[in-house]
């Protein structure tokens, strides 16, 4: 496993090689990560899936676990269910529920999984991981029983405002600007939220359900209940901020550190500038393996 010196910070980052991801893997961003499974958890209304899988699903794959926060408490929340949490690194904690288990495993290769194994799979987080996301269910549904479930949820990173106040020029939009760059530069797009529900039809799942939900930057909305999302949702993105943003900036699009620094000092000033109405939108989409009749056994 590679290291990379920036600055006087030491940041553990999964170089090319063992399968390469974008953001380091350090214990700071591993906090924002279970920072953003609560902000999930909170506008899902407490839940930690949408898709309607029944009451004792048996295999559960969850892909890009992470530190294995949505896998351990939904391995508590289904005793019945055996549960899979798969990453590029093993971050995850040793004492775990006896039906939860991690691997270690890269999903852009082949899946050494059982087809037809999986009741439920779930994916969060992703972005920038996938080169071809159609592709990519094309491969999963092979896994997933039939009438089985495939759930994403992504925050996806562009940030917008309903009234203007968002400038043209405003860090929180040129952001966007350098990771399209840094996704045609990757092969791995950071921006396809407007293409979710449809490449997940394209793959070949059935009932198809997308919902895009609001999240405020901050605690500029009146409702009580936006304008906790809203605190939520800044103190994620002020934690993971530099950690998103660094490698890109320096390694891969060649900024000097200095510089990529007083970019991200003028990002955490335009996220805590109450006079900005932005927000930033999750989607949730979730699909179904069809049903395979007794004709077509």
């Amino acid at each position: 496993m590679g290291m990379l010196f920036l600055g006087q910070r030491f940041r553990l980052l999964l170089l090319a090689g063992e399968g390469s991801y974008w953001a380091p893997n350090d214990d700071r961003q591993q906090e924002a990560e279970d920072l953003m499974h609560e902000v999930y958890r909170i506008i899902m209304n407490d839940k930690l899936y949408e898709a309607p899988i029944g009451d004792k699903p048996q295999n559960v794959l969850d892909l890009g676990c992470g530190t294995g926060i949505w896998a351990i408490e939904f391995a508590d929340m289904h005793p019945s269910a055996d549960v899979l949490g798969v990453d590029l690194s093993p971050i995850q904690p040793n004492f775990v529920p006896p039906n939860c288990r991690f691997e270690v495993d890269d999903i852009n290769q082949d899946w050494t999984y059982p087809e037809n194994k999986f009741d439920f799979v779930h994916l969060r987080g992703l972005t920038g991981c996938i080169p071809d996301w159609t592709k990519f269910y094309e491969g999963a549904i092979k896994h997933v029983k039939s009438g089985g479930w495939i759930e994403h949820v992504e925050l996806l990173g562009t940030a917008k405002s309903d009234d203007d106040t968002l400038r043209a020029d405003s860090p929180l939009k040129t952001w966007v600007e350098i990771f399209t760059k840094l996704g045609e530069m990757t092969g791995k797009t950071f921006f396809w939220d407007h293409k979710a529900a449809e490449f997940v039809r394209e793959g070949g799942f059935i009932n198809v359900i997308e919902r895009r939900i609001k999240v405020p930057i901050g605690t500029w909305p009146k409702d009580k209940q936006l304008k906790q999302w809203g605190a939520w949702n800044r103190q994620f993105l002020l934690q993971a901020l530099e950690g998103f943003s660094i490698r890109g900036l320096t390694e891969m699009l060649g900024w000097k550190y200095e510089d990529a620094q007083l970019y991200l000092s003028d990002m955490r000033k335009e996220l805590t500038n109450p006079k900005l109405h932005s927000y930033l939108e999750v989607t949730v989409v979730y699909g179904q393996k069809p049903e395979v009749s007794d004709e077509d056994v």
